[in-house]
């Protein structure tokens, strides 16, 4: 189109563990410095518009030494839609070829439809772009694999996978709490992904055929995430967010997952599931469960971290901590402030009382996860840096989920 203005060995899986350690610096080992110079700005394109994209379009808009300079997205709305929140005036293309073929592109940012991101990131790495690609980073384990190679062909390019909550500071406390023995030693992670309603997008009346991007209509455009041929469902959209977490608190990937899950409510033509519940076992005997729900939003996103010592309940933006009774008093992790009645952590019964003590990072910024994701992945770039959410950490989530739904449609425990 025109512009308009696991075939891999367990140890290449487990090498997230080293990532662990350092993962929550913004920063990690060095590759080969790219064409750019510490002091040059980072022009950036961005394919896929729509919600996801959207919100990489507002934060990127902000980050220091960049620049949106290319906006693509098929669907004309959207697009247009993108090129006015950039407010760069990025040039808008309707063909994703063309964007990153585009001498005004240094780095290319991936939100589309899942079944896509491989051709796309794929591409790009072999225009020599650097790459970030939101997660779920493939669609398939196969793609998974292909892309871990491609990338260490091109190992002077960043490329990162979008796995904000990394770089989310409650998160960050959360792991040196768990690193520092707050917890003693962690048993089980449970995890909710809870909504009340039927997880669609309103389809707009307008003339357009999606044909020839291998859509039938309207319908399965805005609505890919319920169709198996464009979406991993719950597990990749919603539950890779939190597992990436466990993995991270855990210091390796599952090692085996199954589970259930069923279109067992909204009889509305998906063809993924709208209730799941899933359980992994970790290396070291961990157990972590995970449920998502489109029908009872009672216990919304929240994580669960339990421990021989202690429990953290936490969602995205709090988290607070219960001591297991005769423990002991709580090892504070660097930096971080724990408020109680006292200034104290209290004590939490064994009957579950609701009281704790609140982990509160400091953060006087008070930016998005999005932001800081990509203002380390607009550092990364610019200072010859390997991304902390790199492509090994993003293959080890996406295998979890994509290893649970493979659990589910065929009723067995599945080793990853």
């Amino acid at each position: 189109m025109s512009e308009t203005k696991s075939s891999l060995s367990r140890r290449d899986f487990l090498e997230v563990t080293a990532l662990g350690a350092a993962g929550l610096m913004l920063g990690s080992s060095s590759v080969p410095a790219s064409a750019l110079g510490a002091n040059d700005r980072v022009n950036a394109g961005v394919i896929g518009a729509g919600s996801q994209g959207a919100s990489l379009i507002r934060s990127l808009a902000t980050v220091p030494n960049s620049k949106i300079t290319a906006m693509c997205d098929i669907f004309e709305p959207n697009l247009n839609k993108g090129v006015n929140l950039a407010g760069s005036q990025p040039r808008a293309f309707t063909e994703y070829r063309k964007l990153i073929e585009s001498k005004e592109v240094d780095a290319v940012l991936i939100a589309t439809p899942l079944h896509m991101h491989y051709e796309i990131a794929l591409a790009a790495l072999d225009a020599g772009k650097h790459v970030f690609v939101e997660k779920t980073m493939m669609y398939s384990v196969k793609q998974c694999d292909q892309i871990l190679q491609a990338t260490k062909a091109h190992a002077s390019q960043v490329f990162q996978v979008g796995h904000q909550h990394r770089f989310d500071p409650v998160i960050r406390k959360v792991v040196d709490m768990s690193r520092d023995g707050a917890l003693g030693k962690v048993t089980h992670i449970r995890c909710t992904w809870h909504r009340n309603g039927d997880w669609r997008r309103p389809v707009p009346k307008v003339n357009f055929d999606p044909s020839p991007w291998g859509y039938p209509d309207l319908e399965h455009l805005i609505n890919w995430r319920m169709y198996k041929r464009y979406s991993g469902g719950l597990m990749c959209e919603l539950g890779s967010h939190m597992i990436e977490i466990c993995n991270l608190i855990l210091g390796a990937p599952p090692a085996a997952v199954t589970g259930m899950g069923g279109i067992d409510y909204w009889k509305d033509g998906r063809e993924t599931f709208d209730n799941v519940v899933v359980s992994y076992n970790y290396p070291a005997g961990q157990k972590v469960t995970f449920s998502s729900t489109t029908t009872n939003a009672h216990d919304g996103e929240h994580i669960v971290i339990m421990g021989t010592e202690g429990t953290i309940e936490m969602g995205w933006d709090k988290a607070v901590y219960f001591r297991e009774k005769e423990s002991p008093e709580l090892v504070k992790a660097e930096g971080a402030t724990v408020i109680g009645s006292t200034g104290e952590t209290m004590k939490a019964s064994t009957q579950g009382q609701k009281e704790g003590a609140q982990v509160a990072p400091q953060d006087a910024q008070r930016r998005s996860a999005v932001y800081r994701e990509l203002e380390s992945y607009v550092g990364c770039i610019r200072d010859g840096k390997k991304a902390v959410v790199d492509v090994q950490v993003g293959r080890n989530a996406a295998l979890s989920v994509l290893s649970a739904n493979q659990a589910m449609e065929e009723g067995r425990v599945v080793k990853i």
